[in-house]
């Protein structure tokens, strides 16, 4: 399993456009170390890679996805 970069809020603030959730199901999206998919994943457009995000990131874009349905 390939190790995922952490972005704290100090480096998501600095560019909130540069990253993302995508759906856990996203084609290359890494699994969860139990094999299964996550349900949302980090994604940094700038690099295209993966990543993981700080509770307190996580959270926020988790709730920006909800409002926007």
């Amino acid at each position: 399993m390939s190790h995922l970069v952490k972005i704290d809020k100090e480096q998501f603030v600095k560019d909130q456009s540069r990253y993302s959730l995508v759906k856990g199901t996203t084609e290359g999206a890494p699994l969860c170390p139990y094999g299964n998919h996550y349900k949302w994943v980090g994604y940094d457009h700038e690099t295209k890679t993966f990543v993981r995000f700080t509770k307190s990131v996580f959270l926020n874009l988790v709730n920006q996805v909800k409002n926007e349905y």
